[in-house]
């Protein structure tokens, strides 16, 4: 274990740079001179060199690692490809030919032959709920099940080993989508394999089953009523165990044990080490509370990240953003750890998401034909909702909001607008969160707003459920890439992890290919109108997130001063057949300079 360093606080946006030009005005105008007149000589090589001072800067000093003999997929503005990089430091050095890469190594270089393997920017998850994946480590593992009976027997396995009446709990990474029965498992399924310990099963973050035992811990009856913003689901009147929706989630959930902070984060640190074996170098945490925070903190002190993280804290109303924002400056940390933002969640998900259409019937699950899903704004309404917003971005914080329903997003949009007559909300990148069917019009003021949008693949495994319930139309459009980009709105990519699966290749080749699972299927292009091509999917996982985030100015392209995370894929992105990508893995991953993944 390190020993512990002081917290971190991150400069301004744009002070390195700053400092860097005040460093150069200080070594005088020949330092300057001779220093341009070098750099222009490199460049004749095909060589571009990392401006500024210092070890891994002047093109003297040796590096430390050189990937060559690659295909580089730079990801710069001109979408240039190389042939090596040579990385010195935590920083990239220069980027271009074999011949000119390899002019900077000497005998303590380690020369990295790829034999023309892709190298790609180190890729960022703009949407990860690492802290549910974290707990889910500990949790039955039902995200490989592909039939019922897979699933009931790996709780049963967990309920043969766990003492009497206590609570067995399943991993949320999972979709009924991925199994052949294409549904939950019911109630009565769940009380044949315990019916003594209590089971709450949850699917991804809107939904969970439970079993009778569960039922009654919590005191829900035919008589319990709907909680505000969530569903009991019933048949006759009575409970079926399935819940729609956090509010009705929270019923049981508030019962669950505890989870140490010891032990989530270790989970962090199990989960974060499964990312960078991915090639995730990066992602976006989209709504933490204080003392999950803490757990991250406690895993930065050790050293043990083995991917970067920024933090969006979760606010469920104007006290959490008042009382938080006054004691944190906006994107305090490090480049491995910031805290940079607040989320909220203003409606649900596939079950349960604001739309002005109602949803279709689903027997036994759905069977209110004027059901249009639930608005999950704050207690005091929109005027409470608007104050939130504008402290938030008077006191210069970004903020994230979940918008999954048509109605939602234009509800959103509309208090955004106000909040932008006095705030400059564009300059702090407010985003809206998966956009999944929000209209052409809902679009178009986003772009006039200047906001980003964030998209993810959730439809891979979701689409079963979207057909269900929203039907096909709806479901063909869900979250439109294509036209987000036709716009010209800022966008980073995604998972949704664990709601989806967090294998970054899966949600490329959905954003190629438009193709999702269900029953367990690999089904034709919904929505085929919506892809986009290779380049741009790999943009929007690894500009786009860095955009997002702050983070464009030194992460998310392979360039000269950027940081040197990097990875290199087992196959060719940009020519291996299209349901290959979804096969690609990380043969080495570079975080910071540091090779943390070969395999």
């Amino acid at each position: 274990m390190r020993p512990c360093r002081p917290a971190p606080m991150l400069p301004a946006i744009n002070a390195g740079d700053r400092a860097m030009r005040e460093r150069e005005a200080g070594r005088g105008w020949f330092a300057q001179k001779r220093r341009a007149l070098v750099s222009s000589a490199l460049a004749s090589l095909g060589l571009t060199f990392l401006p500024g001072e210092g070890r891994a800067a002047d093109p003297i000093v040796p590096a430390e690692v050189i990937l060559r003999n690659a295909r580089v997929l730079t990801v710069n503005a001109a979408g240039d490809t190389a042939q090596a990089v040579a990385v010195a430091g935590n920083r990239i050095l220069a980027v271009g030919a074999d011949a000119a890469v390899m002019a900077l190594a000497n005998a303590r270089t380690r020369v990295i032959d790829l034999r023309g393997a892709t190298v790609i920017p180190g890729l960022r998850d703009s949407h990860l709920h690492t802290i549910g994946a974290a707990r889910d480590i500990f949790n039955v593992a039902l995200e490989d099940a592909r039939d019922l009976d897979a699933i009931l027997k790996a709780l049963a396995a967990r309920v043969a080993t766990t003492p009497p009446g206590e609570w067995v709990i399943a991993s949320s990474g999972w979709h009924e989508g991925q199994i052949a029965e294409g549904r939950m498992p019911t109630r009565g399924e769940l009380d044949r394999i315990s019916p003594d310990h209590p089971v709450f099963i949850p699917r991804g973050g809107h939904v969970a089953v439970v079993n009778s035992a569960a039922l009654r811990l919590a005191g829900i009856t035919r008589d319990t009523p709907d909680p505000r913003g969530g569903v009991i689901v019933r048949d006759g009147g009575e409970p079926t165990g399935f819940l729609i929706e956090g509010p009705a989630m929270n019923l049981v959930r508030r019962l669950l044990p505890l989870m140490s902070r010891e032990r989530l984060t270790e989970g962090l640190a199990r989960f974060s080490t499964v990312l960078a074996g991915l090639g995730v170098t990066a992602s976006t945490e989209p709504g933490a509370t204080p003392e999950e925070i803490g757990a991250y903190m406690d895993l930065w002190r050790m050293g043990g990240m083995r991917h970067r993280v920024r933090i969006m804290q979760r606010a469920t109303g104007l006290a959490d953003v008042r009382a938080r924002s006054a004691v944190m400056a906006p994107n305090f940390g490090d480049d491995w750890l910031r805290v940079g933002g607040f989320k909220y969640l203003y409606d649900g998900g596939v079950e349960g998401a604001w739309t002005y259409d109602p949803y279709q019937i689903v027997e036994g699950e759905q069977t209110d034909p004027a059901f249009r899903g639930k608005l999950l704004g704050p207690a005091g309404g929109d005027a409470e909702a608007l104050e939130m917003f504008r402290l938030a971005a008077s006191r210069g914080w970004q903020f994230q909001v979940h918008m999954v329903g048509d109605a939602t997003t234009d509800h959103v949009l509309d208090l955004w607008e106000k909040v932008a007559q006095d705030h400059p909300i564009a300059d702090l990148r407010w985003a809206a969160m998966h956009v999944m069917l929000s209209r052409p019009a809902s679009l178009d003021r986003m772009k006039t707003l200047g906001i980003r949008v964030t998209v993810q693949d959730q439809s891979v495994r979701l689409a079963n459920n979207m057909l269900r319930y929203w039907g096909p139309e709806r479901a063909a459009w869900c979250t439109p890439t294509k036209a987000v980009l036709d716009r010209g709105i800022p966008a980073g990519a995604g998972t949704d992890a664990p709601v989806a699966h967090w294998n970054p290749y899966v949600a490329l080749w959905w954003l190629v290919t438009r193709k999702v699972e269900i029953r367990g299927r690999v089904t034709e292009p919904l929505g085929p109108d919506m892809a986009v091509s290779r380049q741009q999917a790999l943009r929007l996982y690894t500009m786009g997130s860095a955009d997002v985030d702050f983070m464009d100015d030194r992460a998310g392209s392979i360039e000269p001063g950027k940081l040197a995370d990097l990875v290199v894929l087992s196959d060719d992105y940009l020519t291996v057949p299209e349901d290959r990508i979804r096969d690609l893995r990380s043969t080495l991953t570079m975080v910071d300079g540091r090779i943390l993944h070969e395999a």
